[in-house]
C-alpha cells in the first residue's frame, strides 16, 4: 500500500491513521526512528502505538513511548493483510474534533502515568506529539543505559 493521502478513522474500536506513502520518510525523521527504532519504518499511528514496517514485511505495533523494539507486538504478517483489513475502515473527516491528532499520555505509562486518569490523556497535533515522544524516548534510553551499567540516579 502506498496511499496517495493519509487515511484515518475507526477500525473496530481502534482509531488508526495510515500515513501517505510519500510522507513516511518525514514521519521517520520527526520521531527519530533512526535513533530509537533503527530498521523499522513508520506506517501509521494506532491509538497509543506506532504501526511499523520491518524489512521482513511484517507490521508491528510499538508504543510511541518507549519507541523500543523490546515492546513490539506483531499486528500483521504483511502489508497485504493490513490492506485487507483497511477495507473495513470507517473513515474520519476533517470535521472530527481529533482529526490529525495523536493520543498522548502527559506522563507516559512506562514512567508511572495512569492509563485511566482522564487528566493524563490529551489529544495533540503531530509536531508537538513527536517532540514530547522524542523527549521521553531520550529519557527512557538514558535511564535504560544507566540501569544496564549499574549507574544509580
Amino acid at each position: 500500500m502506498n496511499a496517495v493521502t493519509q487515511r484515518e478513522g475507526w477500525l473496530g474500536e481502534d482509531y488508526v491513521r495510515i500515513y501517505a506513502g510519500d510522507d513516511r520518510g518525514r514521519v521517520a525523521k520527526l520521531y527519530a526512528f533512526e535513533c530509537f527504532l533503527p530498521g523499522y519504518f513508520p506506517w501509521g499511528s494506532w491509538g497509543l502505538d506506532a504501526l511499523c514496517l520491518r524489512p521482513n514485511g511484517r507490521l508491528y505495533l510499538i508504543p510511541w513511548i518507549p519507541l523500543h523494539e523490546s515492546h513490539r507486538k506483531e499486528r500483521y504478517q504483511s502489508v497485504e493483510a493490513l490492506e485487507a483489513e483497511l477495507l473495513l475502515l470507517r473513515e474520519a473527516t476533517p470535521e472530527y474534533e481529533n482529526f490529525g491528532k495523536e493520543t498522548h499520555f502527559v506522563t507516559p505509562i512506562v514512567f508511572g502515568g495512569s492509563p485511566t486518569d482522564p487528566e493524563n490523556l490529551k489529544m495533540i497535533g503531530q509536531q508537538p506529539h513527536a517532540e514530547v515522544c522524542c523527549f521521553w524516548n531520550r529519557t527512557y534510553a538514558r535511564l535504560k543505559a544507566e540501569a544496564e551499567r549499574g549507574v544509580c540516579t
